[in-house]
């Protein structure tokens, strides 16, 4: 049940639209790109037929597994821990196309798989048959048909390095402890009330990145190309993680407690940079077209 609310709750997508994005030459040189949103109302309008389908995987995960990858073409995706020593995938996906017969013809070609490679568990969409990528299959097979995936994942809790790849969605990670990757195209990368123990490196093509109540004791790489980052300043328990915080055309947004110490400022017309030190913690703040903002609550 846990995993269906989750997906219930979740949007669909596959194109983005930029909202709200400022003229980078106003008269308070302000850019601000919005909050990258998406939409699947072209697919409504191109499409005749459009159904829901999905279904439910659980996997073994050997307690020798620390890392966890998931990657999907476009949706969200949604990792959380499990609660026991297996993963569990469900995947709800709605297609497009032009009658229910070939929607329907398309549906049971849709499959998980499992590989354990090592201390790593890799999950992802392939063909039921062939067991090929299921992006690559679908695209030569089915090209007049979009099919949009959510992704709910649950992992043990000894596993402790996460992986997720989207190219147009959403990626959320909630409640979790350890390394983190997050790659996303164009979508938004959220983390809340989490701890960072290992390297990690989180990024978005096009998107907005929010990272709130985290606990950093690592190195952190968080950047957006273009758009808007929420940088919620470590929690108390931090302690040594080197943090960068980059975005090319965008604003960063620093909330949180404000007793952090100012090592290194610098201001031109369009660009800014910040160093600080807080919690132990040492962090670069950078924007090439935009501003960074402190939250003065």
């Amino acid at each position: 049940m846990k995993a269906f609310k989750a997906l219930l709750a979740s949007s669909l997508i596959l194109s983005a639209v930029l909202t709200g994005c400022a003229d980078k030459k106003n008269e308070s040189s302000d850019t601000d790109v919005g909050e990258i949103t998406v939409t699947t109302e072209d697919l409504e309008s191109k499409y005749n037929t459009k159904a829901k389908y999905g279904n439910n995987y659980t996997f073994d995960t050997p307690k020798e597994v620390s890392t966890a990858t998931v990657e999907i073409p476009n949706g969200n995706i949604v990792i959380e821990h499990s609660g026991d020593n297996k993963s569990g995938y469900s995947i709800r996906y709605d297609i497009y196309g032009d009658t229910q017969e070939i929607l329907d013809e398309i549906n049971p070609h849709i499959d998980v798989k499992s590989e354990i490679n090592g201390n790593e568990q890799i999950m992802k969409l392939v063909e039921a048959d062939s067991g090929e990528d299921i992006d690559t299959w679908f695209t030569k097979t089915y090209p007049d048909c979009r099919i949009v995936y959510d992704a709910y994942v649950t992992v043990p809790t000894y596993v402790t390095d996460y992986k997720a790849v989207c190219g147009v969605g959403d990626v959320d990670f909630t409640n979790m402890s350890g390394s983190f990757t997050a790659d996303v195209g164009v979508g938004n990368i959220k983390f809340s009330d989490s701890e960072i123990t290992g390297p990690s490196v989180i990024k978005c093509d096009t998107g907005n990145i929010t990272m709130n109540n985290i606990t950093y004791k690592d190195k952190t790489d968080i950047s957006a190309d273009t758009g808007n980052i929420t940088f919620c300043l470590p929690l108390n328990g931090s302690d040594g993680a080197d943090i960068s915080v980059k975005a090319d055309t965008g604003n960063i947004e620093i909330t949180g407690i404000k007793n952090y110490v100012t090592k290194n400022e610098n201001k031109s017309d369009t660009s800014q940079s910040l160093d600080i030190e807080v919690e132990n913690c040492n962090i670069g703040f950078s924007v090439n077209t935009g501003k960074i903002k402190i939250d003065k609550e």
